[in-house]
C-alpha cells in the first residue's frame, strides 16, 4: 500500500505544479516566438507587458507562506546569455561653446547575439530556505539609431537647432558598445520546490552603472572622441524566474529581468551626455552549486 500511494501521489504532485507554472511558460514562449518577427522586440517588451511577465514569474515566490521545505543553505555561481531590448529614451548633450541639446525618443539597438554579446555573471548565497543575496554583473549594449529623423530642442554652438533632424546631423558616434554594464547587489526570495525540481524565485537589486561611453561630434576631429569606461550613476533591477535543478551540483534558470540605469557621462574636452536607459531581458543560464545534493526524482 505505501508503494501504491507513493506512485499515486507523484502524478498528483506534478499536476498541482503545472498550473502555477503554465502562465509564466506561455508568456515566455510568446516572448521567444516574437524574437523571430519584424517587430524588433518593441511590442512584447512594452512597459505594461513587461510588468505582467515579472508578476507571473514572481507570484509563486511571494504568494506562499513560509515553511521549512525549501532547498536549504546553498551557494551558487552562474552565467547567462539571452535576448535584450533597451527602450527608447531622451538624451541631453552638453558641450562648452553654447551647445545644450535634447534629443527626444532615441531608439536603441542592442544586438545581443553579436560580439560582444549580451551576457552576465552572478554569485548567489542562500543562508536559509527562503531568502538570499546575489551579486550580479550584466553586460548590455546600447547603440543609438542615428539616421532616423527625430524631435530635438536646444542650441548647438550658440544657434537654435531645428525642431526635427536625425541624431547623425550632430553626432557621428553615440553608443555604449562595450556595454552600459551594471553591477548590482540583489535581495532574493524563492518558493519551495515544485514537481520535477522547479524552484520559482524573485528579487530586486540596487547598484551602479559602469558604461563604456562612446560619443563623437560630426564636425570635430577624432582626438575629441570620448571612448572610455566611467562610473556614471545608480542602477535598479527587478527580476523573476524559475530554476531547474537537474543534478547534484547543476541547474538551469530562465528569468525576466528589467534593469534601469542613470547614465551621466563626462565628455573629452568638457560637457556631458545624460540619459536614462531601461532594458528588458530574458536571461537563460547555467549555475553550479557549491553544496551538492541529490536531485529529486521526477
Amino acid at each position: 500500500m505505501p508503494g501504491k500511494l507513493s506512485r499515486m501521489s507523484r502524478p498528483k504532485a506534478v499536476r498541482q505544479t503545472l498550473p502555477p507554472l503554465l502562465a509564466p511558460s506561455i508568456a515566455l514562449g510568446l516572448v521567444l516566438a516574437s524574437l523571430a518577427g519584424d517587430t524588433r522586440l518593441r511590442l512584447p517588451f512594452d512597459v505594461l507587458p513587461g510588468a505582467v511577465y515579472l508578476a507571473l514569474l514572481s507570484l509563486q515566490a511571494f504568494s506562499e507562506k513560509f515553511d521549512a521545505s525549501g532547498d536549504g543553505v546553498d551557494a551558487q555561481l552562474g552565467a547567462y546569455l539571452g535576448p535584450a531590448y533597451t527602450a527608447r529614451s531622451s538624451l541631453n548633450f552638453v558641450q562648452p561653446g553654447g551647445t545644450d541639446m535634447t534629443f527626444s525618443d532615441i531608439a536603441w539597438e542592442g544586438k545581443p547575439f553579436r560580439p560582444p554579446p549580451y551576457y552576465g555573471y552572478r554569485a548567489i548565497y542562500w543562508p536559509g530556505d527562503r531568502y538570499g543575496v546575489m551579486l550580479d554583473f550584466t553586460h548590455i549594449k546600447a547603440i543609438a539609431i542615428k539616421d532616423r529623423p527625430g524631435q530635438q530642442s536646444g542650441f548647438k554652438d550658440g544657434d537654435r537647432v531645428p525642431a526635427q533632424a536625425p541624431v547623425s546631423d550632430t553626432l557621428k558616434r553615440l553608443e555604449f558598445t562595450h556595454g552600459y554594464n551594471l553591477l548590482t547587489l540583489n535581495a532574493l526570495r524563492r518558493a519551495s520546490m515544485r514537481g520535477p525540481n522547479l524552484i520559482p524565485y524573485a528579487g530586486v537589486g540596487l547598484g551602479v552603472a559602469i558604461p563604456h561611453v562612446e560619443v563623437q561630434r560630426v564636425d570635430r576631429p577624432q582626438s575629441t572622441r570620448t571612448f572610455e569606461y566611467q562610473i556614471t550613476g545608480p542602477a535598479l533591477q527587478l527580476l523573476g524566474g524559475i530554476e531547474w535543478r537537474f543534478g547534484r551540483r547543476l541547474s538551469l534558470f530562465v528569468e525576466y529581468k528589467l534593469s534601469c540605469a542613470m547614465i551621466r557621462g563626462d565628455l573629452v574636452g568638457g560637457g556631458k551626455v545624460t540619459t536614462n536607459l531601461c532594458t528588458h531581458q530574458l536571461p537563460l543560464g547555467l549555475a553550479a552549486h557549491l553544496r551538492a545534493r541529490a536531485a529529486t526524482a521526477p
